[in-house]
């Protein structure tokens, strides 16, 4: 690696950051990051890195479909697209017990009275979301 890279590389204390997290959630990062929102896959709507790597902190279960996610796109089991809809649900409602963000939508919406804003994405538009962060974070 070039000087002027380790520079930046110790400079932002990157090193730090996935030493203090452990090699099984470092090796996940930039599926996380992409998942999260990127230059090129789109944010949850009112959630950022924050509020996920809370919800990671609460659901250590997503790092296995992350780290799926990174060395096999898009070729994932149905397990991990279930997880990682636990995991953004968990997102939008820490303390819920529904495992689909469809049900979750229905739930805060209904239930809870949150707009439309405030609610996780469709199963369909996750999946599609899912697909567009596997492909950066396994491929770019």
């Amino acid at each position: 690696m070039p000087n002027s890279c380790r520079l930046v590389w110790v400079a932002f204390g990157v090193h730090q950051i996935l030493s203090r997290i452990g090699a099984e959630k470092s090796q996940t990062v930039a599926f996380f990051h992409a998942f999260t929102g990127c230059d090129t896959v789109s944010f949850f709507s009112n959630r950022g890195k924050k509020s996920a790597w809370q919800a990671w902190q609460a659901y250590p279960e997503a790092t296995d479909a992350f780290h799926a996610l990174c060395s096999t796109p898009p070729d994932a089991p149905e397990t991990v697209i279930e997880t990682l809809e636990r995991f953004v649900v968990l997102m939008y409602d820490r303390t819920s017990e529904r495992q689909g963000v469809d049900a979750a939508r229905r739930y805060l919406f209904t239930e809870k009275s949150r707009e439309i804003g405030n609610i996780p994405p469709t199963a369909a538009a996750l999946l599609q979301h899912t697909k567009r962060a596997a492909f950066q974070a396994g491929h770019i």
